[in-house]
């Protein structure tokens, strides 16, 4: 998992880990949510969302871990799909459906919770794979054995596309990238230590205890890199972290969660954010550069300004018309290389002109 993704709360993994050793230890097995899923069908869980669009607050927790036992059934979606963009989107609606069948959404449904919620889906999705893999896969057995023995041992697994997908695992393409991803995962540094909570959740909570006070990223970042005795993750991030208390005992600024993060004490020790993402907030949308942000915001405002001087000029040739109606504008601005619309006589202006406040009338 990287930094600026959320730590979604993936607790169906973590619970999916203790169904692994079920054999051994007798664990409560993988999770079920068998209260959502048999609630009445007037009844809703309402989950509030933060202004970035995460789920916060324990029924955050249990939207989340729905979501993982959503996306494990294969009525809902096949894992024989080999990317989660090739998903059929009815698919995803009708899942999508099904969240708003047992939730609702505070302080309201908007596009940014759904688009959260359809990530999370298609992470939790790619995450069932994966367990699948880890579970399964023994390059020492075939193809059949390995979904014989994995169909066996949980209900949840379709024979037919787990086939398909256990053939994948053998491709020599699919092996490379194991490798490639194996080999980025290894150069990962500073990780977190909040298990399956989301970022989100967690400086909801800070605030929580804070009087509504959001903490900064800096004590974000000190915070998830802190284990509970105290000591930090590794040298590196141990080295921020004394970079961020010392910046933050010379500032006097509050804290609080701002929009723009160029400019606080986490950039200051880390940098500006890559690729237009943010750390240490959650998964957010990634933003134009500032270079192509304000090559956008010129040409919006010089197409307006087009717009608003082309409104202009066709006022004054349509006055210039009705007091001289027997000017031939149409020719001249030809000969300009001009063009003006409805050009015509002043009854035919006369009768627009009604027209246009009939119209306004019903506005």
């Amino acid at each position: 998992m990287t930094e600026n993704e959320p730590a979604i709360d993936d607790t169906a993994v973590e619970m999916e880990n203790e169904y692994v050793l079920g054999a051994l230890n007798k664990g409560r097995g993988y999770t079920h949510k068998i209260d959502i899923w048999k609630m009445k069908k007037t009844e809703r869980i309402c989950v509030s969302f933060d202004k970035f669009g995460h789920p916060v607050g324990e029924e955050g927790r249990e939207l989340g871990q729905y979501l993982g036992t959503l996306v494990r059934m294969a009525e809902n979606v096949s894992i024989e799909y080999s990317d989660w963009r090739k998903v059929p989107m009815q698919k995803k609606e009708d899942m999508y459906s099904l969240v708003k069948s047992k939730f609702t959404f505070h302080p309201v449904e908007s596009s940014q919770v759904k688009k959260w919620i359809l990530f999370s889906m298609g992470k939790k999705w790619r995450t069932w794979k994966g367990l699948l893999k880890s579970r399964g896969y023994d390059p020492s057995l075939t193809i059949d054995e390995i979904v014989a023995k994995q169909t066996n041992n949980d209900d949840r697994v379709n024979p037919t596309p787990f086939k398909e997908l256990v053939a994948r695992w053998f491709t020599p393409e699919f092996q490379n990238t194991c490798v490639k991803k194996r080999s980025s995962r290894s150069k990962m540094k500073e990780p977190h230590v909040t298990g399956t909570k989301s970022f989100a959740r967690l400086a909801h909570e800070l605030a929580m205890d804070n009087d509504g006070m959001y903490p900064t990223r800096g004590e974000m970042y000190i915070k998830t890199r802190t284990r509970k005795d105290g000591s930090i993750v590794d040298d590196e991030a141990l080295g921020v972290v004394t970079s961020l208390k010392a910046i933050a005992s010379k500032s006097t600024s509050t804290s609080g969660v701002q929009d723009d993060f160029s400019n606080d004490e986490y950039s200051k020790v880390k940098g500006p954010e890559k690729r237009g993402y943010v750390r240490l907030v959650g998964k957010m949308p990634a933003k134009k550069s500032n270079g192509d942000s304000q090559i956008i915001q010129q040409l919006e405002s010089a197409t307006q300004t087009i717009s608003q001087l082309q409104g202009a000029f066709n006022v004054m040739v349509n006055i210039i018309q009705e007091h001289i109606p027997n000017a031939n504008l149409s020719a001249i601005l030809s000969n300009m290389n001009l063009q003006v619309s409805n050009i015509g006589s002043a009854n035919e202006l006369s009768s627009k002109s009604t027209d246009d406040g009939e119209r306004a009338d019903k506005r």
